[in-house]
């Protein structure tokens, strides 16, 4: 057990940090971003500090084991440093270097990148692709599953979002799952597979990114799409301006979070309000990539 049922580091915990480190942690606290259920910057005696993740149940102990595969394994500065692995416990525990002062994007209200920095992470993504991945992590194939042809089904759960008129929907949907169908997921590239403001930081001029549980083999170009997708909320660019030939991404990408906010009706409004933007980003997106009708639906600041 890591921490008590009112979210503190359990003395097992403590100990396990003392006795890997060698030291005697002081302070614990929770940091501003993140969804890990038990995660912690420590401060020890020394002066020194580390950032704690620790599982709590299963599925969190199955992703902890590929993050630890991914930053022990890898010799990049796109990484955070690995400091300790402990399994001595119920469940892993992980221990890397504290990024506190780092520039979080997602650690701001609004979300605030500085400038030169969206250029960065490309560069940063570039590099992700280059790097060997562990011959352990499940290929992008086997977790593809095309969604238009689902929508196609579902056309009336989709045109109650109101995202876009019947019309522009019938004119386009052939072409939707067509590029999806197209999209080139296969590869042998690493891909973090989850590359967002919140899960990235900036130590001067080098890119790290964190949380890599689902990480996979396929590829570099997921990367790219997927933060595209999402960057024009946070003031980023046009994605077609930075990849104008991805319109297959495109097209998959609308239709996962034009699902999600069709289906998932228990999340939070804001939350579905954001699968609704990055959709209608997306469809604006491959309508310029592909042959589609020009893109007369809604704007994504529009959606509120």
């Amino acid at each position: 057990m890591a921490v008590t049922k009112d979210g503190h580091p359990t003395q097992e915990l403590h100990t396990l940090i003392a006795s890997a480190l060698g030291k005697e942690p002081i302070d614990w606290h929770r940091p501003h971003t993140g969804l890990s259920a038990a995660s912690f910057v420590v401060g020890f005696a020394d002066g020194s500090s580390a950032f704690v993740k620790a599982a709590v149940d299963d599925l969190g102990a199955k992703g902890l084991r590929t993050e630890h595969e991914i930053v022990s394994s890898i010799d990049s500065d796109l990484v955070a440093r690995e400091l300790a692995w402990l399994e001595d416990g119920d469940r892993p525990v992980l221990v890397m270097e504290d990024l506190r002062a780092a520039h979080w994007p997602a650690d701001h209200d609004p979300v605030t990148w500085k400038p030169g920095q969206f250029d960065l992470l490309f560069a940063a993504l570039r590099r992700v692709g280059e790097l060997p991945p562990p011959a352990s992590l499940p290929s992008a194939r086997d977790g593809f599953r095309p969604q238009w042809p689902l929508i196609e089904r579902e056309a009336d759960d989709f045109l109650a979002l109101g995202l876009c008129s019947e019309a522009w929907f019938s004119a386009a949907l052939d072409g939707l799952v067509e590029a999806e169908g197209n999209v080139p997921v296969g590869g042998d590239a690493l891909v973090h597979n989850d590359v967002r403001s919140d899960n990235l930081c900036f130590v001067g001029r080098r890119v790290v990114l964190v949380d890599w549980a689902q990480a996979i083999r396929g590829n570099p170009q997921q990367d790219l799409a997927s933060a595209l997708a999402t960057l024009p909320i946070e003031g980023g660019p046009d994605p077609f301006d930075v990849l104008p030939e991805g319109g297959p991404w495109a097209a998959h990408i609308a239709g996962q979070y034009a699902r999600r906010a069709a289906h998932e009706t228990q999340a939070p409004q804001w939350l579905r309000m954001v699968f609704q933007r990055i959709a209608v980003i997306c469809l604006s997106w491959a309508s310029r990539s592909l042959d589609l009708p020009p893109w007369t639906g809604a704007r994504w600041h529009e959606i509120r």
